[in-house]
């Protein structure tokens, strides 16, 4: 059974083994998220720009040395015997994995993901239809547009103001309970007072 966690990736080592375009968006997420990030392929088409965080390596990958030190693997290539075994070599050495065309057994998925500054909402079907977490994440994002990065900004600043405060928990409670409730011309009033 899979439940949703939110992980910190930066400084972790992950290997996506497989340059296709999967395997190339998940490279491209882990590099993202803060992870140093190996991306093999024999067959690879090496971006014209680079990402920054990935190393691209067009070769053949030996997957019983390329394994060394990586905290996360993915296996993306189009060979599902060979993501198989890349899956059960990084279960015998305790290192997650995913495999792109098996959710059921890859120890994580990539969820579809909205990110507002630090509001993350993630969507997940387990595979059961991605047309509708298409649908789903497409409401999300109308619903939390933009504004809502700069909303939790001034919401965080307040909260860390009023939990210096010497009032009790109960009325720090209720005063953070408040601040949700006002607009984001509000919370600019309420930052400027403090």
């Amino acid at each position: 059974m899979k439940g949703p966690i939110l992980l910190n990736f930066t400084g972790k080592r992950a290997l996506v083994i497989g340059g296709g375009k999967v395997g190339m968006r998940r490279a491209e997420t882990l590099a993202g998220y803060g992870c140093s990030v190996t991306c093999v392929d024999k067959n690879m088409e090496v971006p014209e720009k680079p990402v920054e965080n990935i190393r691209y390596v067009k070769a053949y990958c030996r997957i019983e040395t390329a394994l060394d030190g990586m905290d996360l693997v993915v296996a993306a290539t189009d060979q599902r015997e060979l993501n198989a075994r890349i899956l059960e070599n990084c279960k015998i050495r305790g290192i997650w994995c995913n495999v792109s065309d098996d959710p059921e057994h890859s120890d994580f998925i990539f969820p579809s993901v909205v990110k507002r500054g630090d509001l993350t909402i993630s969507v997940c079907t387990d595979g059961a239809s991605p047309t509708l977490t298409t649908q789903i994440k497409r409401e999300l994002e109308e619903k939390y547009d933009e504004s809502y990065a700069e909303r939790l900004r001034m919401l965080k600043q307040l909260r860390l103001h009023i939990l210096k405060t010497e009032t009790s928990p109960d009325e720090k409670k209720r005063q953070l309970k408040g601040l949700t409730a006002l607009t984001i011309e509000e919370l600019q009033r309420e930052v400027e007072k403090i």
